[in-house]
């Protein structure tokens, strides 16, 4: 990742101390999502991380060695254990699953953690590229990857506009999660896909 350190390109902190509690960690990030979430990015702080996981601030910084590493971190590992990479041989399966899993995962806890970072992007450089890097250009991938397979199996046209449609689908999610407050719920998904995403992929060029 440009800019990061190793502990964020493997999304583990560096080896030192006490071996790591794998339990511990999640509770550490659940508050720091939390914090995140009440104060934003630029508020938010190691101290108030510590006091909303009631742990000492060394045990954070045994972890992550900044809050940079420790936001970004959270949202990866998030999005790991609750967004999949379906591959059950259809595209507009496979298409429904990740999308119906990611409108879920942005609807919970980490959406208004979503919402308060995301508005901060723009004036912070570095946690814009960082979040770039582990978070948003993974799930791109995936769905980039889904619509390959479709296209070789003939499911859709070489030709059909893939950067559009992983672009619009992106962009749909976040307009409801930032703008309308309407629901990111399986009828939208459906929606979006019958109505928008499939059509451009199945269209003739």
């Amino acid at each position: 990742m440009g800019g990061g350190s190793r502990a964020q390109d493997t999304g583990a902190a560096p080896a030192r101390g006490r071996p790591r509690d794998a339990t511990r960690d999640a509770a550490l990030r659940d508050a720091a999502l939390e914090v995140l979430a009440e104060v934003g990015y630029r508020a938010l702080t190691m101290d108030a991380v510590a006091a909303q996981a009631r742990a000492g601030k060394a045990t954070i910084y045994r972890r992550w060695e900044s809050k940079l590493e420790l936001v970004i971190d959270t949202c990866t590992q998030l999005a790991r254990r609750n967004i999949p990479q379906p591959d059950h041989g259809s595209m507009e399966s496979d298409l429904r699953e990740f999308l119906s899993a990611f409108a879920e995962f942005l609807s919970g806890p980490v959406g208004k953690g979503a919402q308060a970072l995301v508005g901060e992007l723009p004036h912070e450089p570095e946690l814009a590229a960082a979040f770039r890097d582990s978070f948003l250009l993974p799930q791109r991938d995936v769905l980039r990857s889904i619509i390959d397979r479709g296209v070789e199996r003939g499911e859709t046209s070489e030709h059909a506009p893939v950067d559009t449609v992983v672009e619009l689908a992106g962009a749909a999610l976040i307009h409801r999660l930032m703008l309308t407050g309407e629901p990111l719920d399986q009828p939208f998904v459906d929606r979006l896909l019958r109505e928008a995403l499939l059509p451009l992929l199945q269209r003739n060029p």
